[in-house]
């Protein structure tokens, strides 16, 4: 008896695997694992802002303050050296037909200050966070202009500093001459010039090592070609904008080497059949890593810093800071108080929704096919967008923000007005403000819970209500025994939906009220908003919007645990 073959399918398909494909993954490997690493170098020195980087991180966010100062681009160079490197500058002078200026480091006393070392028409600036180093040298060095310098001010290496530099403003094209070594003895180091006006690059010179001077130290020259503000300070060899670049999309570089390498490995392993199946399915899968789950990620980061939306510069991590002051300081009473307004305007909902939503339903579901036009009707609401259905309904219910000179009441109550009944302000009292978002609310989702109910309506068998007439089922006992427990799934489908939406409401209340009055309709996401927006907490708001988001996740996880023990699948 012949036995059967067996067909090794892994060993073929390794066959249609061509040297050429071979190649080209292996220089995706490569290549992938090169972007990636530089992808987490700039996450672990921007994001994560690990101690090891911090010398380096310190120089791209010095010369993003410069940047943003100018209005220029980040500009500048930097060395592996950080604050060790940088230039000593002993003496400076500018000369030109009409004007002159000198400062000499011999006039100012040693240590630091963060306040400007002032010369004649030159200056040493400082700040309280880049304060001036004034240092004694060990061995005095002669300058060729026959003196001997002592002291010196050290600019440390920063980049394209403004707040580490020797700073002039002249009012025509003059000749800067400065007397400046390395800080470091055996390694040269540029000191570049910039323009106030852009922080473009003017002028470089090179500072000799302080280890390699022989005989009198000779100036650098710089040539001003026009008026304005300068100021000079050391620079590296590596560009900052490259790092600075790196760093703020870290994140792109990094999931780019990943798909690298990933489809170097895939296509060392797959044939090409099977790997135009994974590159369609790719783009989706990139799409969200990058915008769902990364964000989500970096939220929960943001939340352990002291990050502001206006921060531009290093972001500090204080640990657990937000959440102590969420819980145990001044945040605690409005987390509260914003999550107990957010429960009552979703239980609300969910009960609108499920209650008006069954019962149009069971109204429709009798009436004739001439009764169409007017489900459409219902239904419309929900695919008019939040913002425009809020600013009528202000109109509507009145609200200072739509009010007019000679408004006094809102359409509603003028309505009730006519019989005799006198509405509250909705969007003004306190009292009333939620019950107002509520009657927008109201109107978009009763439409929707309508037609879903609807069509599950249309889907119980009919046999069922003959045979409950037959037994002498009235039609409220038919509802309670058979519709009702049929529409179990569709009901917990809306309840889950209902809650998850209701919950992050914010569009309503945002146009409508604000937040307010006061913080009667304060919700939680416009809270978060205001915090992040308004008060330019962003950190905070991270730490609010991550214990929110597990409060929702806890709340779905329990609502479907125990529905499915108690809702039946079997039509």
């Amino acid at each position: 008896m012949a036995q059967a073959k067996v067909i090794d399918l892994s060993s073929r398909e390794k066959r249609l695997i061509t040297p050429g494909q071979k190649r080209v993954g292996i220089g995706l490997i490569l290549l992938g694992t090169l972007i990636l690493l530089v992808g987490v170098l700039g996450y672990l020195a921007g994001d994560l802002q690990l101690p090891v980087f911090a010398d380096l991180a310190e120089q791209v966010y010095i010369a993003r303050d410069v940047a943003s100062d100018t209005g220029s681009s980040v500009s500048g160079c930097f060395d592996l050296n950080g604050e060790d490197s940088g230039v000593h500058i002993f003496a400076a002078t500018y000369t030109s037909d009409t004007e002159s200026g000198t400062i000499s480091a011999e006039d100012f006393d040693v240590g630091e200050s963060k306040k400007a070392l002032k010369g004649d028409g030159l200056q040493f600036t400082g700040t309280k966070d880049y304060m001036n180093l004034v240092i004694e040298e060990e061995t005095p060095v002669s300058l060729d202009n026959g003196t001997q310098a002592t002291k010196s001010v050290k600019i440390r290496g920063a980049g394209s500093s403004k707040y580490r530099s020797l700073k002039l403003t002249v009012e025509a094209p003059v000749t800067l001459t400065v007397y400046a070594v390395s800080s470091l003895e055996n390694e040269a180091r540029n000191l570049v010039l910039y323009s106030g006006k852009n922080g473009e690059a003017v002028a470089s010179a090179t500072a000799p090592a302080a280890g390699h001077v022989e005989g009198a130290l000779t100036p650098l020259t710089y040539e001003i070609p026009a008026a304005g503000t300068y100021y000079l300070t050391s620079c590296g060899t590596i560009p900052v904008a490259l790092l600075s670049y790196i760093m703020n999309y870290a994140i792109i570089i990094l999931l780019l080497g990943l798909v690298l390498l990933f489809n170097g490995i895939m296509l060392r392993l797959q044939p090409m059949e099977r790997m135009k199946d994974l590159f369609c399915v790719e783009p989706a899968l990139i799409f969200f890593l990058l915008f769902v789950y990364y964000p989500v990620i970096d939220l929960v980061r943001i939340s352990f810093t002291d990050m502001g939306i206006l921060t531009t510069g290093k972001q500090t991590f204080i640990g657990f800071g937000n959440y102590n002051w969420l819980f145990n300081q001044s945040g605690s009473r409005y987390f509260w108080e914003s999550l107990q307004i957010t429960a009552t305007y979703t239980f609300w909902e969910v009960v609108i929704t499920l209650v008006g939503g069954v019962l149009l339903a069971l109204l429709f579901n009798h009436m004739s096919k001439g009764f169409n036009v007017m489900r459409s009707i219902v239904f419309m609401p929900k695919y008019i967008a939040v913002s425009t259905s809020a600013v009528v309904f202000m109109w509507i219910l009145y609200s200072p923000a739509a009010s007019g000179a000679n408004q006094v009441e809102g359409i509603l109550n003028y309505v009730l007005s006519r019989f005799g009944i006198t509405g509250p302000h909705w969007l003004i009292d306190a009292s009333t403000a939620l019950a107002g978002v509520l009657i927008l609310t109201a109107w978009r989702v009763v439409g929707y819970a309508m037609m879903i109910y609807l069509s599950a309506m249309k889907g119980i068998p009919q046999d069922y209500y003959e045979a409950a007439a037959i037994d002498g089922a009235d039609g409220v006992q038919q509802f309670r025994f058979i519709t009702l427990p049929l529409l179990a799934p569709t009901t917990l489908f809306l309840f889950v939906t209902t809650f998850i939406a209701s919950m992050k409401v914010f569009q309503s209340v945002d146009v409508m009220t604000g937040g307010g009055p006061g913080t009667a309709t304060n919700v939680m996401v416009e809270w978060i908003y205001n915090l992040t927006f308004s008060d330019f907490r962003t950190a905070r708001g991270a730490a609010v919007s991550v214990i929110f988001f597990l409060i929702l996740l806890v709340c779905t996880a329990a609502t479907m645990k125990v529905s499915n023990r108690n809702v039946n699948y079997d039509a």
